[in-house]
């Protein structure tokens, strides 16, 4: 059932500025998680203040559950709209207890309701015997789950998170990601976050609309993101792709390290560009080897390696953390693509 709907929704800071938000529309159903991927300034945050009624669109409108929000003379204030939100900073009241903090949103429940509710709400998040302490007594980590269950605690239709692990340390964020996505799916709660980072979209959406200049690139399930993306901004943004030029032909996608088929419906002729991922390209050390390893980054886990081939363009190589080529080395390089994406190749100087 699809429980938030926005409509060609744009709203726009300044008369001669650009749009926040350009003609955007999407629809989240009951019971998803979806991400909010992008850059600062695409637009994201704005989305999550329309849709919470903390901005008015310009234009289209909002709906939830049926129900027109925002548009055309119509502007339901957010506590009635049935939208719980977790805030970048946690935003607790710090003079108030955590029971408190939980049950601000209560306030129509008699004082035992309210107190069974908060009680409820502290031991789904893994904070019980917890009410009586204040924020800063808390860890970053048991703040978050505070923010969480006070933006559960009215039982709302949709919940949205605005960069909700970006205070955190690495090691905390990975495990809050984990925490906070075991609560949404136990609970069955409809929610949208907004983020920068592709790994944090990736682990916790079930979708993952690509924002860019306040319209959404691409709406679609993680592994579509990846593996097939709409555009070379979405491609760029959500993983390491380095483009090569290919001229199609019968045989394929001819590049410089090598030649590709499934060119679908590409003209014979046409010239495009390939998308190459770290992961696509192999090589093996040889004196006659075209490529040279330019540069090498430690990541832990891999090592990134950026060779640059005769034409000048350069591909990267994620290779076992254990691999250990100088800097100058010459290889071999191949690409092993399991997905052909090609986009349009820019026109060349001169015509």
């Amino acid at each position: 059932m699809e429980l938030l709907k926005l409509s060609l929704v744009s709203k726009r800071y300044a008369a001669d500025g650009p749009p926040a938000v350009d003609g955007l529309s999407l629809a989240v159903e009951q019971g998803e998680i979806l991400a909010l991927l992008g850059p600062s300034g695409c637009g994201k945050t704005t989305t999550l203040r329309l849709i919470a009624g903390f901005e008015a669109p310009d234009a289209g409108t909002v709906t939830i559950r049926g129900q027109v929000v925002a548009g055309p003379g119509r502007a339901v204030p957010p506590e009635e709209r049935g939208v719980g939100i977790v805030f970048q900073d946690y935003a607790l009241f710090p003079h108030l207890t955590v029971g408190d903090n939980v049950g601000f949103g209560l306030h129509r429940l008699d004082r035992g309701p309210r107190r069974e509710r908060v009680a409820q709400i502290l031991e789904l998040v893994g904070l019980p015997g917890f009410g009586g302490r204040y924020p800063h007594e808390l860890s970053g980590g048991q703040q978050q789950r505070v923010a969480v269950a006070r933006a559960l605690a009215p039982a709302p239709a949709l919940i949205l998170l605005d960069e909700p692990f970006s205070n955190l340390d690495a090691d905390l964020r990975s495990l809050m990601r984990e925490e906070v996505e075991k609560i949404l799916r136990n609970t069955g709660t409809t929610a949208i976050f907004v983020t920068h980072d592709q790994e944090e979209a990736f682990t916790l959406a079930d979708r993952v609309g690509v924002l860019h200049a306040g319209s959404i690139e691409q709406l679609a399930r993680p592994e579509d993101i990846y593996h097939h993306p709409a555009s070379q901004f979405v491609a760029e943004f959500v993983g390491a792709a380095d483009f090569l030029p290919g001229l199609v032909t019968s045989a394929g996608v001819v590049t410089e390290v090598g030649v590709f088929g499934n060119v679908g419906d590409l003209s014979l002729g046409a010239r495009v560009e390939v998308m190459i991922r770290p992961d696509d390209i192999t090589f093996v050390p040889h004196r006659d080897g075209a490529g040279i390893i330019i540069h090498r980054h430690f990541r832990g886990p891999e090592s990134l390696y950026c060779i640059r081939l005769p034409s000048g363009h350069r591909v990267h190589s994620s290779q076992p953390s254990s691999s250990m080529f100088p800097i100058g080395t010459r290889v071999r390089a191949e690409a092993h693509v399991l997905h052909v994406v090609t986009f349009p190749a820019a026109p060349r100087a001169g015509g």
